[in-house]
């Protein structure tokens, strides 16, 4: 009987020391459970990297206002200058002069290259002897009649017009030929029409220039 109960309690305690350490190991890993209900704990996934996207965003902003800055300084130390001949000013660049060549057309032209140059002809809109329609295509029969009867083309795209300030209506056409590349606009402001034909050659880096200066004249 006493072997039989030293038995039992052997047992019993065998039983209570398992449980113990399987408590212990319990505690010694609180992250693989929940407390509340046994389940395994998810660990929260990484938030999306933002950092690439936010660089590309400055970046192209970054390119942006240094493409504007550009545009801006092509004027910056230009000067207003009034021509002699007509009622009209301008914003001529370092490197460009301004001179009447006869009543009613002026030359802007390269100090460089004095055969590369821009014609300007005005005219007060209450005095005009042509509408802007019937001035825009005289100066394309002038392109036409500079390039030996090569087809005016329109210029459709607005970079490629005067945008100043004050113009309420602009037409642009360019031609080419071997004789040189011709372009002209003509421009309405609240008080006058204005014509420009450029005459460059056709890689001629003066045109940007000259179409950046024209958009001045008031």
């Amino acid at each position: 009987m006493n072997n039989k109960w030293r038995i039992i309690f052997a047992s019993f305690a065998a039983s209570l020391l398992l449980a113990a350490c399987g408590t212990s190991d319990s505690d010694d890993n609180p992250s693989s459970t929940d407390g509340t209900n046994g389940s395994a704990v998810e660990t929260p996934a990484d938030e999306p990297e933002t950092d690439i996207e936010e660089d590309v965003d400055s970046a192209t902003a970054e390119g942006d206002e240094a493409d504007s800055t550009e545009e801006e300084d092509l004027l910056k130390d230009a000067v207003e200058t009034k021509s002699d001949a007509q009622d009209y000013s301008v914003m001529v660049m370092p490197g460009y002069t301004l001179t009447s060549e006869e009543p009613g057309r002026d030359s802007l032209y390269v100090d460089e290259d004095s055969e590369t140059f821009m014609r300007i002809e005005t005219t007060a809109k209450d005095e005009e002897a042509f509408s802007f329609d019937e001035w825009y295509e005289n100066m394309e029969e002038l392109l036409a009649a500079s390039t030996d009867g090569a087809e005016p083309t329109e210029l459709t795209d607005e970079a490629e017009l005067p945008q100043g300030e004050g113009i309420t209506n602009v037409k642009g056409a360019e031609a080419k030929s071997d004789e040189g590349y011709f372009k002209g606009f003509v421009m309405e402001r609240e008080d006058k029409l204005v014509r420009v034909t450029i005459y460059a050659t056709e890689d001629n880096e003066h045109i940007k220039e000259f179409t950046e200066m024209a958009s001045t004249i008031k």
